[in-house]
């Protein structure tokens, strides 16, 4: 297991994002009834279902706070090991909340920063119930890294005890981070992430959301 410091800068970030302390926020947003004969005229990409079949859209995504992710992510199943293969968008919602929104922004979006901007996950079936995958970064310039892998396994939450699909980051870095991800919607899923306290228990999950596919599978550059 080879780990770079860009590896270690991003694996500190997730888990940092994890630790950041929370308020609960407001009840989700929501939306006003329109006016049928102005719907169309109005209706932006960001306004559109997020896949052919489904439902949910990018602003309805973008709504959601830490609490309602949470609360959401309870009610759904696991996302099946198959579904999820090549590169999915990552999202961390924060809806209402403007200091999260721009801590959130300085942390996790900044190609600036030793961290670089997150743009998501990205996953690979191996078998029925087991996988790997690896996150991915962007920098000044356009140049994208692939790091922080992770293996992958539809297992029992550490959250809720339910099925969960989980991310083991211990499988290639010296981390306790672990997500897990549940389907809210055809190509939209909710994750949480936790780590290991010094007690033995585990932290105040952390919350993000992933579309896509949005391209296929390439590898992370520790496997180059």
């Amino acid at each position: 297991m080879r780990r770079t410091p860009t590896t270690l800068v991003a694996m500190a970030a997730l888990a940092i994002l994890f630790f950041t302390p929370t308020t609960a926020p407001a009840a989700p947003p929501t939306e006003p009834a329109e006016d049928a004969t102005t719907t169309a005229t109005t209706q932006t990409p960001s306004s559109l279902p997020l896949s052919h079949s489904g439902t949910w859209t990018m602003e309805q995504l973008l709504a959601l706070d830490r609490v309602a992710v949470l609360t959401l992510w309870k009610t759904l199943s696991a996302v099946p090991m198959a579904e999820l293969n090549g590169h999915y968008q990552g999202i961390v919602p924060n809806g209402g909340d403007a200091t999260r929104q721009a801590s959130t922004a300085d942390f996790m979006y900044n190609e600036s920063s030793e961290r670089g901007y997150w743009l998501g996950k990205a996953y690979k079936p191996l078998t029925a119930t087991t996988g790997e995958g690896y996150n991915r970064w962007r920098f000044p310039g356009g140049k994208v890294v692939r790091n922080l892998r992770f293996g992958t396994e539809m297992g029992t939450s550490l959250i809720d005890g339910k099925p969960a699909f989980l991310m083991h980051y211990s499988d290639f870095n010296d981390t306790t981070l672990i997500d897990e991800l549940r389907k809210l919607d055809d190509n939209v899923y909710l994750g949480m992430g936790t780590t290991e306290t010094k007690d033995g228990k585990r932290s105040a999950p952390g919350h993000f959301a992933l579309v896509g596919p949005t391209d296929e599978w390439v590898g992370a550059e520790e496997e180059e």
